[in-house]
Parts: structure tokens; sequence; C-alpha cells
């Protein structure tokens, strides 16, 4: 039984409806893992810790073909991903087993490669941000840009006419 299959989206899919089957495939193995392994995955983003290198191996082996390769590979990169999660990626802090032991700590390299994750998200989100500002609200016209367009539409229109005469 497997969470979604991409290879059998129509071909008349729009590349947003694909995108929301993507995201809600990938938050259907989100809830599947926090549903088999409470005390490591959270579907609440700020539950969410640092998990142990190499756990996609440990869920491969455990939940024997319920979830398939390429749906745990995009739920885990969501997963971590997630700015909260990469907020907890500090020097030292425990990196959680499936049963939610310790399993190893977060390094200096993985901390500066969360921070530097984490920055491009904030970077990304403002500028999404300033351009929806920029498109949201268009320069309203004084009424001096008014008089002026219609000078300039009335010397226009007058050129027009001794251009035909």
């Amino acid at each position: 039984m497997n969470i979604a299959r991409f290879s059998q989206l129509d071909k008349f899919s729009t590349p947003s409806s694909m995108r929301q089957k993507r995201n809600q495939a990938v938050a259907a193995a989100i809830a599947l893992l926090a549903e088999l392994y409470p005390k490591c995955f959270s579907i609440y983003e700020g539950r969410r810790r640092p998990l142990k290198i190499g756990i996609h191996k440990d869920i491969l082996a455990a939940v024997d073909g319920v979830i398939t390769p390429a749906e745990l590979h995009g739920a885990l990169g969501t997963y971590c991903r997630n700015p909260v999660y990469l907020g907890h990626m500090g020097k030292g802090a425990e990196r959680l087993d499936l049963n939610g032991e310790p399993a190893g700590v977060v390094t200096d390299d993985e901390e500066a490669r969360a921070k530097a994750t984490l920055a491009g998200i904030r970077a990304k989100q403002e500028a999404r941000a300033a351009a929806a500002k920029a498109l949201a609200k268009p320069k309203r016209l004084s009424l001096a840009d008014l008089k002026a367009a219609a000078v300039a539409r009335k010397q226009r229109v007058s050129q027009e006419e001794m251009n035909h005469a």
C-alpha cells in the first residue's frame, strides 16, 4: 500500500495540481511516520528535532514497503527543511533515532549548513513578500498625473487629425 503514485498522475494535471498532490503525499507520509514513531517524528513543526544520520535506512527496513524510498525521500526532505527543525540544529544538539533515543549529535559543519539553509529560506520569503507587496499596490495617479495624461491624449488626437488631413 503506497501513499502516492507520482507515475500515475494524469497527463492533464497542471503544475499546481501536481504540486498539490505531491504536498498531500508528503503530508501523508509525515503523518504516517509520526503515527508509527511518535517519539521521533511530529506533525507539529515546533516539536521537530534533529534526526539520526541514516534514519531513512532504519525506516525502510521497519516499514517493509508501506512507503517507497521516493516517498520517504520527499517526506524527510520536507521535514528536515522546516525552519524550526533547522533552528534546532545547533552544535551539540542530540539527534534522535526511531525510538526517540539519542543517536549522535549535531556537528559544527551541520550547524553551519543548517544556518545557511535557514538564511536562504528567509531570504526567499523576504523576496516573495517584497514581490507580492510590489504587485499588490499599484501606484495611484494624482490629479496632476491625470491632467498630464489628458493633455498628452489631446495632443496625440490633434496630431493624428492633422496627419490625416
